[in-house]
């Protein structure tokens, strides 16, 4: 019992940090796989957006074209009162 006394508190140490570093990697696994799931849902989130982007700029075009036809026919008036 007495060889083993000088190498029971570095066994002990080593095999801490043999545990630590393996309670550590998986910790950072499992950090890494949520990460992984935000950030597919930020692709999500990123798309809907894009879709938004195109929705609202198609409607500003729309709106354009419809703010020349009135600009048109308010013209068309006015020159037709004028006469």
């Amino acid at each position: 019992m007495e060889a083993f006394t000088p190498w029971l508190t570095p066994a002990l140490v080593i095999a801490l940090f043999a545990w630590l570093r393996s309670e550590l990697i998986s910790r950072t696994d499992k950090l890494e796989k949520r990460f992984d799931g935000i950030e597919k849902r930020f692709d999500g989130v990123n798309e809907r957006f894009e879709g938004l982007t195109r929705q609202i700029a198609d409607l500003r075009e729309r709106m354009a074209r419809l703010e020349g036809a009135l600009e048109g026919f308010l013209a068309g008036r006015r020159d037709r009162d004028a006469a």
